[in-house]
Protein backbone atom coordinates (compact mmCIF):
# COMPACT_ATOMS: atom_id res chain seq x y z
CA UNK A 1 0.00 0.00 0.00
CA UNK A 2 1.09 3.57 -0.64
CA UNK A 3 2.69 5.40 2.27
CA UNK A 4 2.95 9.04 3.22
CA UNK A 5 6.42 10.24 4.15
CA UNK A 6 6.57 12.99 6.77
CA UNK A 7 10.09 14.41 7.07
CA UNK A 8 11.19 17.20 9.37
CA UNK A 9 14.18 19.31 8.31
CA UNK A 10 15.86 22.32 9.92
CA UNK A 11 16.59 25.33 7.75
CA UNK A 12 20.19 26.50 7.65
CA UNK A 13 19.85 30.26 7.92
CA UNK A 14 17.23 30.89 5.23
CA UNK A 15 13.43 31.30 5.26
CA UNK A 16 11.13 28.44 4.32
CA UNK A 17 9.89 30.28 1.24
CA UNK A 18 13.35 31.11 -0.09
CA UNK A 19 13.09 30.97 -3.92
CA UNK A 20 16.30 28.96 -4.37
CA UNK A 21 15.18 26.41 -1.77
CA UNK A 22 11.72 26.07 -3.30
CA UNK A 23 13.21 25.57 -6.74
CA UNK A 24 15.50 22.83 -5.42
CA UNK A 25 12.64 21.11 -3.60
CA UNK A 26 10.48 21.30 -6.70
CA UNK A 27 13.22 19.67 -8.82
CA UNK A 28 13.51 16.81 -6.33
CA UNK A 29 9.73 16.38 -6.30
CA UNK A 30 9.72 16.09 -10.08
CA UNK A 31 12.49 13.50 -10.12
CA UNK A 32 10.97 11.34 -7.38
CA UNK A 33 7.33 11.76 -8.48
CA UNK A 34 6.16 11.92 -4.85
CA UNK A 35 3.64 14.75 -5.31
CA UNK A 36 5.27 16.36 -2.28
CA UNK A 37 4.07 19.44 -0.42
CA UNK A 38 6.34 21.69 1.61
CA UNK A 39 5.30 23.20 4.92
CA UNK A 40 6.74 25.73 7.36
CA UNK A 41 6.25 25.08 11.08
CA UNK A 42 4.30 27.80 12.88
CA UNK A 43 5.68 26.97 16.33
CA UNK A 44 9.26 27.01 15.02
CA UNK A 45 9.79 28.73 11.63
CA UNK A 46 13.27 27.19 11.34
CA UNK A 47 11.60 23.80 10.74
CA UNK A 48 10.42 22.61 7.33
CA UNK A 49 8.17 19.60 6.75
CA UNK A 50 8.01 17.60 3.54
CA UNK A 51 4.97 15.39 2.93
CA UNK A 52 5.07 13.05 -0.05
CA UNK A 53 3.58 9.78 -1.31
CA UNK A 54 5.64 6.65 -2.09
CA UNK A 55 4.26 3.44 -3.68
CA UNK A 56 5.28 1.58 -0.51
CA UNK A 57 7.74 1.84 2.36
CA UNK A 58 10.36 -0.30 0.60
CA UNK A 59 10.40 2.08 -2.38
CA UNK A 60 11.52 4.97 -0.17
CA UNK A 61 14.09 2.82 1.64
CA UNK A 62 15.50 1.60 -1.68
CA UNK A 63 15.92 5.16 -2.88
CA UNK A 64 17.71 6.21 0.34
CA UNK A 65 20.11 3.27 -0.02
CA UNK A 66 20.82 3.91 -3.72
CA UNK A 67 23.58 5.98 -5.37
CA UNK A 68 20.81 8.18 -6.77
CA UNK A 69 20.10 9.49 -3.29
CA UNK A 70 23.22 11.66 -3.11
CA UNK A 71 22.73 12.90 -6.66
CA UNK A 72 19.12 13.96 -6.05
CA UNK A 73 19.31 15.23 -2.46
CA UNK A 74 22.89 16.47 -2.44
CA UNK A 75 22.12 20.04 -3.63
CA UNK A 76 19.80 20.57 -0.63
CA UNK A 77 22.28 19.56 2.05
CA UNK A 78 23.77 23.06 2.25
CA UNK A 79 20.31 24.46 2.99
CA UNK A 80 18.70 21.80 5.19
CA UNK A 81 19.59 19.52 8.10
CA UNK A 82 17.66 16.25 8.47
CA UNK A 83 15.81 15.82 11.77
CA UNK A 84 13.47 12.82 11.49
CA UNK A 85 11.16 10.96 9.14
CA UNK A 86 8.08 8.76 9.71
CA UNK A 87 5.67 6.95 7.39
CA UNK A 88 1.96 6.21 7.57
CA UNK A 89 -0.20 4.21 5.18
CA UNK A 90 -2.25 6.60 3.02
CA UNK A 91 -3.72 6.12 -0.43
CA UNK A 92 -2.94 9.59 -1.84
CA UNK A 93 -2.12 13.20 -1.00
CA UNK A 94 -5.76 14.03 -1.77
CA UNK A 95 -6.77 12.31 1.48
CA UNK A 96 -5.13 15.17 3.39
CA UNK A 97 -6.79 18.55 4.12
CA UNK A 98 -4.54 20.29 1.61
CA UNK A 99 -6.98 23.13 1.01
CA UNK A 100 -6.85 24.27 4.64
CA UNK A 101 -4.81 27.39 5.51
CA UNK A 102 -3.30 25.51 8.46
CA UNK A 103 -2.45 21.80 8.65
CA UNK A 104 -2.18 20.19 12.08
CA UNK A 105 -0.37 16.92 12.77
CA UNK A 106 -0.95 15.05 16.02
CA UNK A 107 1.20 12.02 16.86
CA UNK A 108 -0.11 9.79 19.64
CA UNK A 109 1.87 6.95 21.25
CA UNK A 110 -0.77 4.30 22.06
CA UNK A 111 -0.54 1.48 24.59
CA UNK A 112 -0.21 -1.89 22.88
CA UNK A 113 -3.26 -3.36 24.63
CA UNK A 114 -5.45 -0.45 23.50
CA UNK A 115 -4.74 -0.30 19.77
CA UNK A 116 -8.07 -1.72 18.56
CA UNK A 117 -10.18 0.38 20.94
CA UNK A 118 -8.21 3.49 20.07
CA UNK A 119 -8.64 2.87 16.34
CA UNK A 120 -12.41 2.63 16.69
CA UNK A 121 -12.65 5.74 18.86
CA UNK A 122 -10.34 7.70 16.54
CA UNK A 123 -12.53 6.83 13.55
CA UNK A 124 -15.64 8.09 15.35
CA UNK A 125 -13.78 11.21 16.43
CA UNK A 126 -12.69 11.91 12.84
CA UNK A 127 -16.26 11.46 11.57
CA UNK A 128 -17.58 13.88 14.20
CA UNK A 129 -14.92 16.42 13.34
CA UNK A 130 -15.70 16.25 9.64
CA UNK A 131 -19.32 17.01 10.47
CA UNK A 132 -18.38 20.34 12.04
CA UNK A 133 -15.29 21.29 10.05
CA UNK A 134 -15.12 22.04 6.29
CA UNK A 135 -11.72 20.36 5.88
CA UNK A 136 -10.80 16.70 5.48
CA UNK A 137 -9.50 14.55 8.33
CA UNK A 138 -6.94 11.79 7.75
CA UNK A 139 -5.55 9.36 10.29
CA UNK A 140 -3.55 6.15 10.30
CA UNK A 141 -0.87 4.13 12.04
CA UNK A 142 2.83 4.71 11.65
CA UNK A 143 4.11 1.79 9.58
CA UNK A 144 7.81 2.11 10.43
CA UNK A 145 7.55 2.22 14.22
CA UNK A 146 9.84 -0.02 16.25
CA UNK A 147 8.49 -3.43 17.31
CA UNK A 148 5.99 -3.12 20.14
CA UNK A 149 5.47 0.60 19.54
CA UNK A 150 2.21 1.98 18.15
CA UNK A 151 1.90 5.57 16.98
CA UNK A 152 -1.27 7.05 15.50
CA UNK A 153 -1.04 10.09 13.24
CA UNK A 154 -3.99 12.46 12.80
CA UNK A 155 -4.07 15.22 10.17
CA UNK A 156 -6.65 18.00 10.45
CA UNK A 157 -7.17 21.29 8.65
CA UNK A 158 -7.99 24.66 10.24
CA UNK A 159 -8.49 28.27 9.30
CA UNK A 160 -5.97 29.25 11.97
CA UNK A 161 -4.01 27.70 14.83
CA UNK A 162 -6.29 29.15 17.51
CA UNK A 163 -9.28 27.32 16.03
CA UNK A 164 -7.52 24.01 16.63
CA UNK A 165 -6.43 24.99 20.15
CA UNK A 166 -10.01 25.97 21.01
CA UNK A 167 -11.41 22.72 19.59
CA UNK A 168 -8.88 20.59 21.49
CA UNK A 169 -9.60 22.39 24.75
CA UNK A 170 -13.33 21.85 24.30
CA UNK A 171 -12.81 18.14 23.62
CA UNK A 172 -10.72 17.69 26.75
CA UNK A 173 -13.32 19.48 28.85
CA UNK A 174 -15.91 16.91 27.67
CA UNK A 175 -13.92 13.92 28.92
CA UNK A 176 -16.65 12.93 31.42
CA UNK A 177 -18.05 10.23 29.16
CA UNK A 178 -19.93 12.13 26.49
CA UNK A 179 -16.98 12.76 24.20
CA UNK A 180 -15.89 10.32 21.49
CA UNK A 181 -12.42 10.60 23.01
CA UNK A 182 -13.54 9.51 26.48
CA UNK A 183 -12.99 5.74 25.90
CA UNK A 184 -9.37 6.34 24.89
CA UNK A 185 -8.29 8.87 27.51
CA UNK A 186 -5.32 7.52 29.45
CA UNK A 187 -4.50 5.02 26.71
CA UNK A 188 -2.05 7.18 24.83
CA UNK A 189 0.65 9.81 25.21
CA UNK A 190 0.20 12.90 23.08
CA UNK A 191 3.45 14.08 21.53
CA UNK A 192 3.91 17.78 20.63
CA UNK A 193 1.34 18.96 18.06
CA UNK A 194 2.74 20.41 14.85
CA UNK A 195 0.99 23.22 12.95
CA UNK A 196 2.25 24.29 9.55
CA UNK A 197 1.42 26.19 6.37
CA UNK A 198 2.11 25.43 2.71
CA UNK A 199 5.03 27.58 1.59
CA UNK A 200 4.00 27.30 -2.08
CA UNK A 201 0.53 28.72 -1.59
CA UNK A 202 0.31 32.26 -2.87
CA UNK A 203 -3.39 32.73 -2.12
CA UNK A 204 -3.01 33.45 1.57
CA UNK A 205 -0.84 35.53 3.85
CA UNK A 206 1.75 33.90 6.06
CA UNK A 207 0.42 33.08 9.57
Amino acid sequence: MAVLEITQLRLRGLPADDPQLLQSLSIVRGKLQTNSRFYSCIEDPTLLYILGIWPNLDAHHRFLASPERDEVLGPEESMLDFQWSVHVELDSMNSLPLDAPILALEILAVREDCVEEFDQAATKHAQALQGSNPFKVAHGWRCDARTGSHEALIFTGWNNTQAHVTFSSRQKSHSNGVSDQAPILGQYEELPIHHFWDVERKDMAHP
